[in-house]
């Protein structure tokens, strides 16, 4: 398979972001969702029919110009054309900027963050209100900063998502503070995993997202460290994903 890297500087490291081109050539479509107008590709199968419920993957991009929803959308095309997923990756606010150190910063972010919940709860119900969807199939996952948003809707809408997975993400403990976990919180499966050689401060914020949850009582809660740098790997995603969903879903 082809790839294009694209090299980028942060904190004073270099990264290799990797972009994988779809094999698929089944279109994925712009939509809008009616009542927030949160903007947001969807890719359906080429096989899909209304004789049965479908699984439904929700993906959050980081910053641009080094992520986006449009190369979130790319790299989940072909394994979601191989198993059979609806997959959606809505535009989003919050995960613009450095991290948020400061209270002035945090709030600004935090704004953000109540928009895109908003947005992304708008979006699920859209494609479950057209598509066959599999309500209790639902994935939240995250990329790079991604990550403020991932937590900060999963953990307070646990009902709604079948686990939460954390790819490279960034996390701050203000996300985490605002947020109350109830049982079905910390019984959410969540898998953080990120890789060895990414930024230092990935590394970091991936480990105390992760000791964070497992303290609160996230005991469904697991880590994985893989190889290479910072990529969006939804192969590993959908393989970690795949050990909690029904047999029926499994090709």
């Amino acid at each position: 398979m082809r790839r294009i890297v694209v090299l980028v500087m942060l904190a004073g490291t270099q990264v290799g972001c990797w972009f994988d081109p779809p094999e698929t050539t089944h279109p994925h479509i712009d939509v809008t969702e009616p009542i927030t107008k949160a903007r947001y590709w969807r890719y359906v199968p080429s096989n899909y029919s209304q004789d049965r419920d479908w699984p439904l993957v929700v993906t959050l991009h980081g910053t641009n110009p080094w992520d986006g929803r449009t190369r979130q959308m790319l790299e989940w095309k072909d394994t979601a054309e191989r198993q059979g997923l609806i997959v959606v990756a809505p535009q989003l606010r919050s995960t613009q900027g450095p991290v948020p150190v400061i209270p002035s910063v945090w709030y600004a972010r935090q704004k953000h963050l109540q928009r895109d919940e908003r947005a992304i709860l708008a979006v699920i119900d859209h494609v479950v209100r057209n598509y066959r969807v599999d309500e209790q199939s639902i994935l939240l996952t995250g990329f790079s900063s991604g990550g403020f948003p991932l937590y900060y809707v999963g953990l307070r809408h646990p009902e709604k998502f079948s686990m939460l997975i954390a790819r490279d993400c960034n996390s701050t403990k203000a996300v985490f503070e605002g947020v109350e976990l109830t049982d079905a919180a910390r019984k959410l499966p969540i898998a953080v995993f990120w890789g060895k050689d990414d930024l230092a401060t990935i590394r970091q914020q991936s480990w105390e997202a992760f000791r964070y949850l497992r303290e609160h009582g996230c005991e469904n809660t697991t880590r994985k460290v893989i190889r290479g740098g910072h990529l969006r790997r939804p192969d590993i995603a959908w393989r970690l994903w795949s050990q909690h969903l029904p047999k029926r879903h499994i090709r």
